[in-house]
């Protein structure tokens, strides 16, 4: 086997095994789109800077590539963007992989299973098991202690980073159409 061929085969195992980690980008792409535009719904004064906040949607997470938590994370990103808050703290989302790569190495504490209750309900998933039934148990116990882990948690996860543009390029057109925008130029 020659050089072209090896090098070829390693480009397109690595390809694969990026792909089976990170899922496909064009659906995650997608997904972030269908968010900002409910966002968009939900806070037309604001669809402007929205749109424009589509790139602190980033995966922190090769976890986050799955469609449940990648928009949740991004709705609770929009909401921050249109409610002109903090966006740098970690997510619910991001907070419940934390909890979970912490469940690997040791047992959950009672206040850390109240906090991945809480996130779990903060992120709108899915509650099939209608754990939210059992988060009134912890919150009625040990709600304190979860208030000052999720502080922690989330400053853990802070994306310093992950902060909006204050005057993005615009050119007066959003995926093609002309619209009216705040950080476009004066025509």
């Amino acid at each position: 086997m020659d050089f072209d061929t090896i090098g070829t085969a390693t480009a397109e195992l690595m390809f694969r095994q990026v792909a089976a980690t990170c899922g496909n980008y064009a659906e995650q792409h997608q997904w972030t789109e269908v968010e900002i535009a409910a966002a968009q719904q939900r806070h037309p004064a604001h669809a402007d800077v929205l749109f424009h906040a589509f790139y602190l949607m980033q995966l922190t997470n090769a976890r986050m590539c799955c469609e449940m938590l990648l928009r949740a994370h991004c709705r609770e990103l929009l909401e921050r963007v249109a409610a002109g808050e903090d966006t740098r703290p970690g997510t619910a989302v991001e907070v419940l992989l934390l909890t979970h790569r912490s469940s690997l190495a040791a047992p959950l504490t009672t206040a850390a299973v109240g906090l991945f209750l809480r996130m779990w309900k903060a992120a709108a998933l899915p509650d099939p098991d209608n754990h939210a039934a059992v988060l009134e148990y912890y919150e009625s116990t040990v709600g304190s202690d979860i208030d000052e882990l999720e502080t922690c948690a989330r400053q853990s996860e802070q994306q310093d980073q992950r902060i909006p543009d204050p005057s993005p390029e615009c050119a007066g057109e959003h995926l093609g159409q002309a619209v009216t925008c705040r950080y476009a130029p004066p025509s």
